[in-house]
């Protein structure tokens, strides 16, 4: 009840990039919604109206004084949802890279529907600002150089984040061409550190636990059985491997 009240206090928001119904009229001004933004607000009869871009001014010919009918408050209204839609990706990726669909899946999430989102993405596209395989690249890059991680890994990573498994595939190949992944030595190097926190433990113990966390992080079960033999067995004493 207290939940009802507030959003109708706030009154009800239209989902992301919805399109709204426009009043006729005439245009009386256009103005930048923050300087240099090249973001407009459009106001009719004296009220705003939408939020376009400066491109949607030039391709519509808006200037003050011009009458607005059905058909240009219909334009208006789907540019300015379009742009909702593109800005809130902008804003995604300013935070981190994203592939196209892990991007699509966002703003489904934040609200906007399929056509839009497509239209934003293909948009970024043209601009270079997504662009899967170059993400993948970087991505690969990225992991094989921090090490501690399996090709695996690397490929399972790339297809959570929305990377389908031929551009993963190359991705992981090219990093791999230029930088030398050693899954052997990179997986002993995390379980050496992991086995600090192992020591106080009984042998069967650590070999459980060690197995299960280079498991977790995609390594080959071979590889992980020679680093646990490696690390566990090398710790006894040598008459309990004799026996």
């Amino acid at each position: 009840m207290e939940r009802a009240r507030h959003d109708e206090r706030r009154g009800a928001r239209a989902p992301l990039g919805a399109v709204v119904d426009l009043p006729e009229g005439a245009i009386t001004s256009l103005h930048e919604r923050r300087s240099g933004s090249a973001r407009y607000i459009v106001s009719i009869d004296g009220r705003p109206a939408a939020v376009i871009s400066a491109h949607i001014i030039g391709e519509l010919g808006l200037r003050v004084g011009m009458p607005v009918d059905s058909a240009v408050a219909h334009r208006l209204a789907l540019a300015a949802a379009d742009l909702q839609v593109f800005d809130k990706a902008i804003a995604l990726l300013a935070v981190r890279a994203r592939s196209a669909r892990d991007l699509h899946t966002r703003l489904k999430r934040a609200g906007a529907t399929d056509a839009p989102i497509s239209r934003a993405i293909e948009q970024l596209r043209g601009l270079g600002l997504v662009d899967d395989e170059a993400y993948a690249q970087s991505l690969a890059r990225s992991r094989v150089e921090s090490g501690g991680v399996s090709r695996r890994r690397i490929g399972q990573e790339l297809q959570q984040r929305g990377v389908t498994r031929d551009v993963a595939e190359v991705a992981i190949a090219d990093a791999l061409g230029d930088l030398t992944l050693d899954e052997l030595g990179a997986a002993t190097a995390v379980a050496e550190r992991r086995m600090r926190s192992l020591r106080t433990l009984d042998a069967a113990t650590q070999r459980r636990r060690l197995y299960a966390f280079l498991a977790r992080r995609g390594y080959e079960s071979h590889i992980i059985a020679t680093v646990v033999r490696r690390l566990v067995d090398a710790s006894l004493p040598s008459d309990a491997n004799e026996r």
